[in-house]
């Protein structure tokens, strides 16, 4: 497997996928099917509905791929806003009936974010809905 940094060694911004090379593989992954990323030692791991994506690199270089709807909740895992479908007790819910279990702590981080970005999301298609109609 071949380090990200490798892949984009000038930071030039990829809109809408994260680039994954391996030696084996390489894959445009769209940022639109992510669920959650997060990294083993020094192996990021990208969840999608489909499979999962493994490969050596920095979660602060996957990072700079993403846009709005992801969330740090912790130093090894950043969660995609728009594919959680509830929370409750330290338990993620995504679409696809995956989960995923954090801390307390960073639970309450996420919750707290994930409350922010359902009441700025409301007000869009509220706004949206208001334009259409008129």
């Amino acid at each position: 497997m071949r380090s990200i940094e490798n892949v984009n060694p000038k930071r030039e911004r990829y809109e809408g996928y994260i680039p994954v090379i391996t030696r084996k593989e390489t894959a445009r992954v769209n940022i639109r099917d992510v669920l959650y990323i997060e990294t083993e030692l020094r192996i990021v791991n990208v969840y999608t509905v489909d499979r999962t994506y493994r490969f050596y690199g920095k979660l602060d270089d996957v990072q700079q791929y993403l846009d709005g709807n992801f969330f740090r909740c912790h130093k090894s895992c950043i969660i995609n806003m728009e594919k959680i479908t509830r929370m409750e007790d330290c338990i993620l819910y995504f679409c696809g009936e995956f989960t995923l279990r954090i801390g307390q702590n960073n639970f309450r981080r996420a919750k707290t974010r994930y409350a922010q970005y359902l009441e700025q999301n409301t007000r869009k298609e509220t706004q949206l809905e208001t334009r259409i109609d008129l």
